[in-house]
């Protein structure tokens, strides 16, 4: 059956991370037009100088301590052929004055296939029959259905459970502690669901929905990033990753490399039973 462009499009389902302490918004009206934007906590904020909470320090200068964050590539990223992690990091340590998105088609691919984020996907719509369908939870299939298939009535559900890039084990540094999704996103922060087709035919009782799943996270770190992963100053135990983590912080909050939001874009369409 056909599926009709949706005009404007309509988002229809809405995932957050509970732990976020969301203060700061940032727009992204290429996929949001027209909705509040999401917003972020401290990790999306950077500066000048700032002192960390046990004043952990692992190098005075940029120079000494971009090589240190780097070296959370060959930890945690060491089986990414593609080089996307890679791309991320570069895009940071190019020292950006204001906040970003990091936009990367292998990255987009990668998420895709992940299935972490199929199940996601899947669940998110909830259509009958699938191995998605919720107990007693609303989703998109189920909004649908509760404003009569009229897609311009639906109350977008926003309770859904953000997915994360965490497969595998980070201390071994396999799965996406090795393919480096998992230090560039590991858990995702917002999820938007948006409809940009739709129809239904009420004679086959039927509907086909086109979505597209846009996936946020930021690429930076706040103080219990630092405090939980980071190394004490004077520590000669400390890990190369900790030593790297903070290496990281100090380059956000100290010397005022603004972090960035990775965005992945993933399109699907679906043709669903209206029952």
């Amino acid at each position: 059956m056909n599926c009709t462009p949706l005009v404007p499009p309509r988002v229809v389902a809405i995932a957050r991370d509970s732990y976020l302490t969301p203060t700061n918004p940032l727009a992204d009206p290429v996929h949001l037009p027209g909705v509040a934007p999401p917003k972020y906590g401290q990790d999306i904020t950077s500066g000048y100088n700032r002192t960390a909470p046990r004043k952990q320090s692992v190098g005075s200068t940029p120079d000494e301590l971009k090589p240190k964050m780097r070296k959370l590539l060959a930890i945690f990223a060491g089986g990414d052929t593609s080089g996307m992690a890679a791309r991320l990091v570069d895009a940071f340590l190019r020292k950006q004055s204001s906040v970003s998105y990091f936009d990367d088609a292998v990255l987009n691919a990668a998420a895709s296939k992940h299935a972490n984020i199929e199940h996601f996907c899947g669940a998110a719509l909830s259509a009958p029959g699938s191995r998605y369908a919720p107990s007693g939870k609303t989703r998109i299939h189920q909004a649908l259905k509760a404003a009569g298939w009229d897609i311009k009535n639906l109350a977008a559900p926003t309770d859904l459970g953000v997915p994360a890039f965490n497969d595998g084990n980070k201390a071994f540094g396999t799965g996406d502690f090795n393919n480096g999704l998992g230090l560039m996103i590991n858990g995702v922060q917002h999820v938007y669901v948006v409809a940009q087709n739709y129809d239904y035919d009420p004679k086959a009782a039927r509907y086909c929905i086109g979505l597209k799943y846009v996936f946020y996270d930021v690429f930076g770190l706040d103080d219990d990033d630092l405090e939980e992963f980071g190394a004490t100053s004077g520590s000669f135990t400390a890990s190369t990753a900790s030593v790297g983590i903070t290496a990281w912080w100090q380059l956000q909050h100290q010397h005022g490399y603004a972090p960035l939001v990775t965005r992945i874009v993933i399109e699907k369409t679906h043709e669903v039973p209206a029952t």
